[in-house]
């Protein structure tokens, strides 16, 4: 079991200031998956070590493996996966291959802490897009606000509080860890 060094999981929550912040504000890219296949067409030739993300909530929308494909290379670690018609997250830790349909969003602080908490207030905002092909397109996505922890900078704007939604994620995750018992 993972464990939180220093958070202690019978504290308050920390105390943080919400706002709502355009989602390609919070993200550093976002867009559609450059090593995407039609899982049919994928070879099978070689060590099935790439997790291959589809459009299902299951096992974080990994879909199978597959050995690396000679046409394109896998998608980077540490990125956020949405399923545009299904609307399905999930975090990759590992270079992956996806199916059609799939958003990609990155940031340099996204981690196991950080990325579930994110997933959780974009999630939210899925409610108000349509099933299937009138989803969540990457237009609608850009113009989506979430409730994101923020903090005013020295010269005024506020900015996204990566380090407050990290401590969040690893107080929630402690929280997790305190209820399970293995």
């Amino acid at each position: 079991m993972l464990k939180n060094p220093g958070v202690d999981a019978s504290q308050t929550p920390p105390s943080l200031n919400f706002a709502p912040v355009l989602l390609p504000d919070v993200l550093d890219s976002m867009g559609s998956s450059k090593a995407w296949f039609d899982r049919s067409k994928m070879t099978r030739e070689g060590d099935a070590i790439y997790p291959f993300v589809s459009r299902t909530r299951r096992a974080n929308g990994i879909d199978g493996f597959f050995p690396r494909q000679a046409t394109k290379d896998p998608e980077p670690e540490g990125a956020i996966t949405l399923g545009l018609d299904t609307q399905t997250l999930g975090f990759q830790t590992v270079p992956f291959y996806t199916s059609q349909n799939i958003q990609v969003m990155r940031h340099a602080e996204l981690d196991e802490f950080t990325a579930p908490v994110l997933m959780t207030l974009i999630s939210a905002q899925m409610g108000k897009f349509s099933w299937g092909g009138n989803g969540a397109t990457l237009g609608r996505l850009k113009r989506t606000r979430i409730m994101v922890p923020v903090m005013c900078a020295a010269d005024g704007p506020q900015k996204v509080d990566w380090g407050g939604i990290r401590q969040y994620g690893k107080w929630l995750q402690a929280r997790v860890q305190a209820q399970v018992r293995i």
